[in-house]
């Protein structure tokens, strides 16, 4: 906080406590302190009053300062330059009747409706319009001011229209406050005043100087006193017309008090001070603390508890035994009272030689323990100490004493009356006579169903049920003892506390913390359910366990669990009182309290009104942000004190970096909130609880997403009202319908213009083939037509003509044989593409055999084909070579030609097929070389060429006059 100097308390609307002080202003939501200060708007320290609005506005009044209005997101100022009547306002009074702001200042009063101010100030003795108090009670609103008068304020709707009317003199006032038609004012002179509104009776008490007042839910009066000048004062409350002094029982350390808040909801009183801060004073009477200075002990350490017939409470504490009466009147049995009683009934007996040492071993002892405490039949109290055992009536008059064995043990009674003495880290006794222990039997222990190391003892009906911390769990039924850790029915073997329900059920602690609900059923004992440590339990360490109302108490060192239905409910701790949690023993009264043994005294628990007090549904879980991407600055404009008012979100897709922040305005217990969560859309499971006030979620995927936020307070009990939100994370524009179905009609328009253009260039292309079919038709029919000339048709049918003039029919016969062989093949390779280069060889070899016989010299014909060259694999285009053959027959060689040659060659060069046709002829000038090379024959040749390959050096010729010609020709092949 700002400053131990506090000026105002004030709980708005939204569960949020606000503390004005003398160095600035600061609220609390139960869990955190907020300061405010320039850094976030507010411009002055001195706040001395806070009050609200119908639209849950906070207004500050600011003693020297005017006053200022809190919308949540900014202050607002007003002072005497807007109409104010003076800057130093004591008291701020909002009627939400007649909505305008009451402002009590030091010279005068102002009223403001939020847009006007309207002021009363009248003279008075100390020549200053003081008001102290502003109260309004059953639609009269008073008016007190200092050393002058109370006065009623007539409020109308429009406030220009207010009178400020006497209503009565009291003397000197100080504060004031009205109840139940009761006025009550703290004097300066030192005096409580109190007026009867109806009847006008006053009565005037002696005081300190009271500063405040306010009432609890029962109508309670409480008042803050300070003396100002001397340490009297603390804090009063009003009884049967009456002051008393609470404030040491209120644990309240300082006597300098000047402000009061009582919280109905959570029966608590804030009490604020001048020199010492806050103090919360718990009224709900849940507990009632018994410490060591209430029995006039200096410590007051207790082990073990009973409670008697009588519903008095026997205390078994180190070196002495209390017993405690329902009027809460005491009797105290100490070390030496109790020695007084041993000796007195030892007196008239012989002590036995190991009873002498005994008795002169405990005489030696300082101090002793009790261990436990219980009663038999006839309502007689057995107490088991270090020291022996006592037997009391309800005199407490000792009826019997036994030394102790050892370290001592357990005693408990059978429905026979028969005692069951379990002696620490020594036998197990059964005594059938209670007064006389020399009757008693020893158990034997090799028997695995003899109980030992027994911590605990309670009994249902016909059955006695022994926890042991080593040995497990044993029942005794009809005379006989059964371990049912032997009988394989429980095998836990560190027993620290068990008690019987109110079903038959038994609740057994243990050491590793965890309890067991356990069933018998015709001598089978099961587990029905199973709380464990620091799980479903809070804390690892048992203390006691009890009933009431089916609710199950269970103590640990983290507090009080209380399960109902096998659910923890809630967890008592020193938040509500219990400042010692190191719980040694506890029992049940008829009332149904508990009673708790501590080390540090006793406690009352009113267990009822801790069950009533478990609310539903009371509280609100509020957002305070929503980070984005670590960012908080997206939503800070929806945040009004400190709430984020707004619980649908859309985001874009790369926001996905999100931390929600919440929390719940209970100012009793809230550290004890504690929440879960499920994100619908995501996972769909709740998670586990926990005390985190914040969910982190990174890397969201785009969504609609529907965040739960469930929680409860584990110290009250109460459910909080869940929140929910909204969250939408867009998704990118690449995966928005809009972009989709624009991909998609982008994709079908790009197939469309693809398939267009496909169709076209297929057209083309057919067109292209198309032409280049026709064309090829045509140089095949040209080609064909070349090689078939008429006038190679004419020499050959004059040759034949010849050989029959010359009676050579033989000659005659073979050259039309081999003329008709010629045009036949001619015929078919016309109609092919390609042929094997067989084929064409063939083909050549028939067309020079028959040129060959026109000449009468004859020409010699050479035909060399290279290894590489595969005949029957290799194709080539057909008519392409004759016609450079044909050349060597019409221009190379004439009728006088002698020793002529013709030299056809064909080799393999990578995947080129080389054709050189060579003659020894006449050989040709350039003139007619160029001629040749454009000539139709070989133009036609050429673009057969280049339809099939596209090769400029597809033909070359090379001639020397009077040398011959060579002409080389280039194929592309795939062989």
């Amino acid at each position: 906080m700002p400053s131990n100097n506090i000026k105002c308390i004030f709980k708005d609307s939204r569960g949020i406590l606000w503390i004005g002080t003398e160095d600035g202003l600061c609220s609390y939501n139960g869990k955190d302190f907020k300061i405010y200060n320039q850094n976030n708007g507010l411009k002055y320290n001195n706040v001395w009053s806070i009050t609200e609005d119908n639209d849950h506005n906070l207004w500050f009044s600011f003693y020297g300062d005017g006053i200022a209005k809190y919308d949540g997101k900014k202050f607002h100022y007003f002072n005497t330059k807007n109409g104010l009547i003076h800057n130093s306002v004591r008291k701020l009074h909002y009627s939400k009747k007649y909505n305008c702001l009451i402002l009590g200042t030091e010279n005068g009063l102002s009223l403001f409706d939020g847009k006007k101010f309207k002021s009363f100030v009248e003279k008075t003795p100390l020549d200053k319009f003081q008001v102290m108090g502003i109260n309004e009670d059953e639609g009269q609103v008073l008016v007190s001011v200092n050393w002058y008068k109370t006065f009623s304020l007539i409020l109308d709707n429009d406030i220009t229209k207010a009178k400020l009317i006497q209503k009565f003199e009291p003397i000197h006032s100080f504060s004031s406050f009205v109840k139940n038609n009761i006025y009550y004012s703290g004097g300066s002179d030192n005096f409580l005043y109190q007026r009867n509104l109806k009847t006008n009776t006053v009565k005037i008490t002696p005081s300190n100087k009271i500063w405040d007042f306010t009432s609890d839910s029962n109508d309670n009066i409480y008042c803050a006193s300070w003396n100002v000048n001397d340490p009297s004062g603390g804090l009063y409350k009003i009884s049967n017309d009456k002051l008393e002094d609470i404030t040491k029982k209120s644990n309240i350390t300082s006597t300098s008090l000047w402000c009061l808040y009582f919280d109905k909801k959570t029966e608590q009183l804030w009490v604020g001070s001048t020199d010492k801060g806050l103090f919360v004073v718990d009224f709900s009477n849940k507990l009632k603390v018994f410490d060591p200075n209430y029995f006039e002990l200096n410590k007051l350490e207790i082990q073990s508890l009973f409670t008697a017939k009588d519903n008095s409470i026997w205390i078994g504490a180190r070196d002495n035994i209390i017993i405690l009466k329902p009027n809460l009147t005491y009797d105290i049995l100490d070390e030496k009272t109790i020695w007084n009683k041993i000796e007195a009934f030892l007196k008239n007996k012989i002590l036995s030689k190991d009873e002498q040492y005994k008795y002169n071993e405990f005489k030696l002892r300082k101090g002793f323990t009790c261990l436990n405490i219980v009663s038999d039949k006839d309502g007689y109290i057995w107490v088991n100490t270090t020291h022996g055992v006592f037997c009391f009536d309800d005199k407490f008059r000792l009826l019997y004493y036994e030394f102790g064995q050892g370290n001592g043990g357990n005693i408990a009674f059978s429905n026979n009356d028969e005692i069951i003495y379990t002696a620490f880290y020594n036998n197990t006794f059964l005594i059938k006579n209670k007064f006389n222990w020399e009757s008693s039997s020893v158990l034997p222990k090799e028997n695995k169903n003899t109980p030992s190391d027994i911590l605990k003892i309670t009994k249902d009906k016909n059955t006695i049920w022994l926890g042991s911390y080593l040995k497990g769990l044993f029942r005794y039924t009809d005379g006989k003892f059964y371990s049912l850790n032997k009988l394989g029915q429980f095998h836990e073997k560190n027993i620290r506390d068990l008690i019987v329900d109110h079903k038959g059920n038994i609740l057994v602690g243990t050491n590793l913390g965890n309890v067991y609900v356990l069933q018998l059923n015709k001598n089978l004992v099961k587990t029905i359910a199973k709380y464990r440590s620091n799980l479903e339990i809070v804390g690892n360490t048992i203390t006691f366990i009890e009933e009431v109302n089916g609710y199950y108490f269970i103590g640990t060192n983290k507090g009080i669990n209380l399960f109902k239905n096998h659910k923890l409910i809630k967890v008592l701790d020193k938040s509500e009182g219990i400042s010692d949690l190191q719980i040694n023993d506890c029992v049940k009264n008829s009332a149904g309290n508990l009673i708790l043994a501590t080390n540090s005294g006793l406690i009352t628990l009113n267990a009822k009104k801790v069950i009533e007090s478990i609310n539903s549904s009371y509280d609100k879980i509020e957002l305070n942000n929503i980070k984005i991407n670590g960012s908080d600055s997206l939503l800070a404009k929806n945040i009004v004190f400190g709430i984020l008012k707004t619980d649908s979100i859309q985001l874009k897709h790369f926001q996905n970096d999100i931390e929600i922040h919440f929390s719940t305005n209970n100012l009793f217990n809230a550290e004890k909130n504690v929440y879960r969560y499920k994100i619908e859309g995501l996972d769909n499971y709740w998670s586990n609880y926990e005390s985190i006030d914040k969910i982190n979620l990174r890397g969201l995927s785009n969504g609609n997403y529907k965040i739960i936020i469930e929680g409860k307070n584990i110290g009250s009990g109460e459910l909080l009202k869940a929140k929910t939100i909204h969250l939408l994370i867009s998704p990118p524009f690449w995966k928005t319908p809009l972009f989709i179905i624009s991909i998609i009609i982008l994709f079908l328009i790009l197939i469309y213009l693809i398939v267009k253009t496909r169709i076209k260039q297929i057209e083309k292309q057919s067109a292209i083939q198309n032409t280049f079919n026709k064309r090829l038709a045509e140089s095949r029919m040209e080609a064909l037509q070349s090689q078939m000339n008429p006038h190679f048709i004419f020499n050959a049918m004059n040759s034949i003509q010849n050989f029959i003039i010359d009676n050579k029919t033989d000659d005659a016969l073979m050259y039309m044989g081999e003329f008709s062989k010629l045009v036949r093949q001619t015929l078919n390779n016309s109609s092919k593409q390609f042929i094997k280069l067989k084929e064409e060889i063939q083909y050549l070899e028939t067309y020079v055999n028959i040129e060959r016989m026109r000449f009468p010299y004859g020409i010699e014909f050479n035909l060399e084909i290279d290894k590489s060259v595969d005949i029957l694999k290799t194709e080539i285009p057909p008519m392409l070579i004759q016609p450079f053959v044909e050349n060597v027959f019409v221009h190379a060689f004439d009728s006088d030609s002698k020793d002529a040659e013709l030299t056809i060659r064909v080799t393999k060069i990578a995947n080129e097929l080389h054709c050189i046709i060579k003659d020894n002829g006449q050989g040709i000038n350039t003139v007619k070389l160029s001629k040749i090379h454009e000539s139709r024959g070989i133009k036609l040749v050429q673009e057969r060429f280049d339809l099939f390959q596209s090769n400029a050096e597809s033909i070359i010729i090379n001639s020397e006059m009077n040398r011959g010609t060579t002409v080389f020709l280039k194929f592309k092949t795939s062989i």
